[in-house]
């Protein structure tokens, strides 16, 4: 309880206490700061008499007054119970005290009313675009006033020469950041309308009002999001201008950057036509770095010749290797990885399905010291342990009786070795004769019983390993022992034998190529080889990763020596020693504003680069113009996260959207943004075409024939073009690029151009034709798996499945300004492509009768490995289905004798997959092969058709009756 004496005590009375029992506070002292209430002589509530309001309303009753007090936030106190003669000395006194006291409480707080006031007129007065950190400054440094000014007696207990400062603030706090911002879109609006000449004049068109808004808003960072053919370089080009004749910024205070050289001379080109103003810093980050190197050294220094010949330095990288392989303790160490580590291992009882299986496969290309593709990690183990120990092996080479027949592929052992007339077969079981999940585990097991029986039959020796050995770390000792029980003598190569092989099959070479990209992406990243080795450590498949590392370390040390001795320094080096120079304050920067194009292509180091030169400068301001659906070069380290998390990177930002494009129709738009948009990762984006039309715009043409499909996209271009047009041919790879000179000369009305998707980024068509968009390692998408160490070394933002990819097939697409042709092998067609037809894009399915073209794509899954599709092939017995994904799938099935359509099964029989034929055969339960019907001289019966007269391996099920009405009620 207070040790204060109060200046008024009221009590109610005896009778109120008995019969009003509702009343809550019996007791209520009056000090000369609070309200005390108080109930069974025990204090409730303290309230500030600060907290009072301007009106206490008196409520008479029958035997008592109520008191109303409004309180500050709004609410009231309600106090009952009052004497009636004695209430108004109660309000009196209340009124009188709380009055005194909000005084001298607003008194404390007038000179800060002063210095809020003049310190948002010097922000709103300034008349220029008000950054909303400057806004959160005010409110973070001022937002105490709030109660005070909003108080409700303010304008009573204020002295008169702080009154004027009121009404503004009152309205500041009212508002809240929102103030600022009304401001600002009331100021934009007034730019627009102040440089509405120079925006309708600075291009050959008249910038778009999203153009011209994003121009003139002045945040300290702004992003600029510009979809495919917006406008960005009219953007950029408006956002100089704009500074220069708004007197924001001096033509030396701008420094605009670029990615790439032709982009930079393109940028300043564009600058000196379009403002005719001189004194704009144009360059790209290398030349930047180059000149900030250069003024603080004194010197301008030298670019390495490898720099800028990526095949110069994968060269020299080579020549380093091969002189390492010849030193004793580096010899041991690359054979070791080639044998143990050019790979990565996974236990194959750990893949749930049979194409998750073979997706590991085809990614990793398992490929022999020998030089053959197997099928399993431990296959290529046990193929290049024979290699190395010079024992002379065939990998599954035809059994040396033949067992094929209509419904059965000939038997291929695993590995046969000719000097010793053996086979070894390699089985993927457990220690309980178990297979992994996507194996038919009874069919496994008997066709080992049938491969035992068959070599025991025909006396040739059979050695068997089996998948749980590699797991126990047992495999090749296990192999060693049966091989010298059987007499096999080894032979083990030399090392340099073996260095020799490697170099042969173009292993090394290759090896090469992943070092020098390593060493890319390590010096971009700014990281020494101990870092690396860091990483590596704490990586699953560390063992791996720290094998290869140990060979790229005095590679690394080389490349480093040979810069050091010939004084001369890299693109990257570029990067970081000028980083090292501003953020060390030895370069100091003039630039205030900074604008970036093609910012989707943005590194970490590059943003650690514009973030060192904007601190240097008070309120620098950083512009970006870009797209995140355009960025396709993670693979150089770029890390489209930097634009999909722009404020998180920099700071808050003023995101506009560039949302008309003024290149592709609607209908190309249209398919290329959904297709785009189904990565939810993808900032989200309205693109409107300005030209419409109402066709598809987009031809899938299906052929397995390159030629064939460029020569009809090309004929249907040309019976629509009466003058000239442009057609751009895409490949995924520059190997892919199919030779175009003859196509000039037999259509003169076309002007054809071919290069990559990638190098097709900033280019434009009339019409665009997009190759490769097969499945596979160099298909589009491309499934080419890259190292783990690069894995490591790269931005991993992208979860979307070939989100990449898809983002490099939407540039690809968003050349074209009236139509797109998709050339495609209908079986095997890309997972784009299927995506196209069987998710209701607005496509058009060319047909044709000409020859190498289809009618329709493989559309029916494998029921083994459900990634391939079941595609028509032919054979010595007639037409059959095999798995696109052959011979990682080797499943088949059995062509319809009628339609040639492909059977599916249904129980114990087959039936035609074509809903208009009835064909139906009956299914062997021996060999589950085709029973057929036969006359014999009893009858009819029916009997498979794998029985041999003149063969052992027949079957020789026969059988009187089959219920063809059950197959085709099954079907029907």
């Amino acid at each position: 309880m207070s040790t204060e004496i109060p200046v008024f005590t009221y009590q109610i009375s005896l009778l109120a206490r008995i019969f009003a029992k509702h009343i809550r506070y019996p007791i209520i002292h009056i000090y000369q700061d609070k309200i005390s209430l108080f109930e069974r002589l025990r204090l409730q509530r303290d309230i500030s008499l600060i907290e009072l309001g301007k009106n206490i309303e008196i409520s008479d009753g029958r035997f008592w007054s109520t008191l109303v007090i409004e309180l500050h936030d709004g609410q009231h106190l309600t106090l009952g119970g009052i004497n009636k003669q004695q209430s108004n000395q109660l309000v009196s006194t209340i009124q009188h005290y709380s009055y005194l006291q909000q005084q001298n409480y607003i008194s404390g707080f007038q000179t800060q009313f002063k210095q809020a006031y003049h310190d948002v007129s010097k922000i709103v007065h300034q008349q220029s675009y008000i950054r909303q950190s400057h806004g959160e400054q005010w409110f973070e440094q001022y937002n105490h006033l709030k109660v005070p000014v909003t108080h409700p007696n303010i304008d009573a207990l204020i002295a008169k020469e702080y009154q004027r400062y009121i009404p503004a603030l009152q309205q500041l706090f009212d508002q809240g950041p929102t103030f600022f911002a009304s401001y600002n879109q009331q100021f934009v609006l007034t730019q627009l309308a102040e440089f509405k000449d120079f925006f309708d004049h600075v291009e050959s068109q008249p910038l778009t009002q999203n153009q011209r808004e994003a121009c003139v808003k002045n945040e300290q960072y702004n992003l600029v999001l510009a979809g495919a053919g917006t406008g960005k370089t009219s953007t950029m080009v408006g956002r100089a201008g704009y500074l220069i004749k708004a007197h924001i910024a001096e033509p030396s205070q701008v420094l605009m950057l670029a990615f790439g050289n032709d982009a930079a001379q393109e940028m300043s080109e564009r600058i000196n036509l379009k403002l005719n103003i001189d004194g704009f810093t144009v360059k790209t980050f290398h030349s930047l770095g180059k000149q900030i190197i250069t003024q603080v050294e004194g010197v301008v220094p030298a670019i390495n010749k490898m720099a800028e010949d990526e095949r110069l330095k994968t060269k020299f990288i080579d020549e380093q290797l091969q002189l390492l392989m010849q030193q004793v303790d580096y010899k041991p160490l690359i054979i070791d990885y080639f044998i143990h580590f050019a790979h990565p291992y996974k236990d194959p009882f750990q893949f749930k399905s049979l194409g998750a299986y073979n997706k590991y496969i085809r990614d990793n290309e398992l490929r022999t010291l020998q030089g053959e593709l197997v099928k399993s990690y431990e296959e290529c183990e046990i193929a290049n342990f024979l290699f190395q120990q010079g024992i002379a092996y065939q990998y599954e080479a035809n059994y040396h009786v033949n067992t094929s027949g209509p419904d059965f592929r000939r038997y291929q052992p695993d590995f046969y070795l000719p000097d010793y007339g053996i086979y070894i077969e390699h089985f993927a079981v457990d220690e309980n004769n178990h297979t992994p999940t996507f194996i038919d585990e009874t069919k496994y097991v008997a066709d080992m019983a049938w491969k035992r029986q068959l070599h025991l039959k025909h006396q040739t020796p059979l050695i068997e390993t089996y998948s749980y050995q590699k797991r126990q770390g047992i495999l090749l000792k296990k192999l060693e022992a049966k091989l010298l029980d059987s007499g096999v003598k080894f032979e083990p190569l030399s090392d340099d034998m073996l260095l020799k092989t490697l170099n042969e099959l173009g292993q090394v070479s290759a090896f090469s190529l992943l070092l020098s990209q390593l060493l890319s992406l390590l010096k971009s990243a700014f990281l020494t080889v101990q870092e690396l080795i860091i990483k590596s450590t704490q990586h699953e498949d560390n063992e791996r990763l720290l094998a290869a590392t140990k060979l790229f370390e005095p590679i690394y040390a080389a490349y480093q020596q040979h810069l050091s001795d010939t004084q001369t320094i890299d693109f990257d080096d570029m990067i970081g020693k000028a980083i090292y120079y501003i953020e060390s304050n030895r370069y100091q920067s003039d630039f205030t504003h900074i604008l970036v194009d093609e910012f989707q292509d943005i590194s970490a180091s590059r943003a650690r680069m514009i973030k060192a030169l904007l601190t240097q400068q008070a309120d620098s301001t950083l512009f970006c113009v870009g797209d995140d659906w355009q960025a396709i070069y993670q693979f150089t380290g770029s890390d489209v996260s930097i634009t999909k998390q722009f404020e998180t990177h920099f700071g808050i930002a003023a995101i506009s959207v560039l949302d008309t494009t003024f290149r592709f129709n609607n209908k190309i738009g249209d398919v290329a943004s959904k297709f785009v948009m189904q990565n939810p990762a993808q900032i989200s984006k309205q693109i409107q075409s300005f030209h419409h039309v109402q066709q598809a715009a987009v031809s899938l043409l299906k052929t397995a024939n390159n030629n064939a499909g460029i020569e009809e996209a090309l004929s249907l271009i040309n019976d629509q073009v009466k003058t000239t047009a442009s057609v751009l041919i895409l490949v995924r790879f520059t190997h892919d690029r199919p030779e175009i000179s003859r196509l000039k000369n037999h259509y003169p009305k076309l002007q054809l151009n071919i290069m990559t998707a990638h190098g097709s980024k900033g280019k434009e068509a009339d019409f665009v034709i997009i190759l490769g968009l097969q499945k596979g390692k160099f298909g589009f998408p491309s499934e080419k798996a890259n190292h783990l160490l690069l894995d490591m070394m790269l931005p991993n933002t992208d979860l979307f499945i070939f989100a990449e990819e898809r983002r490099l097939f939407y540039v690809a697409l968003t050349r074209a300004r009236h139509h797109v042709y998709l050339i495609s092998d209908g079986n095997n067609a890309s997972d784009f492509v299927r995506e196209l037809i069987e998710s209701d894009y607005d496509i058009i399915d060319h047909q044709t009768d000409k020859p190498h073209f289809q009618s329709k794509m493989a559309n029916i899954p494998c029921r083994q490995c459900e990634t391939g599709y079941m595609v028509a092939k032919d054979s010595q017995y007639g037409q059959f289905f095999g798995c696109s994904e052959f011979p990682l799938c080797t499943h088949t099935e059995t062509a319809c004798e009628w339609c040639q359509s492909s059977l599916i099964e249904n129980g114990e029989f087959r039936t035609c997959e074509n809903s208009k034929c009835n064909y139906v055969e009956p299914i062997c339960p021996e060999c589950h092969g085709k029973l057929k019907l036969r006359k014999g001289q009893y009858g009819q019966f029916w009997s498979c058709t794998n029985y041999r007269s003149d063969s052992e391996f027949s079957c020789s099920y026969k059988t009187q009756f089959i219920d063809l009405d059950k197959a085709y009620s099954s079907k029907y």
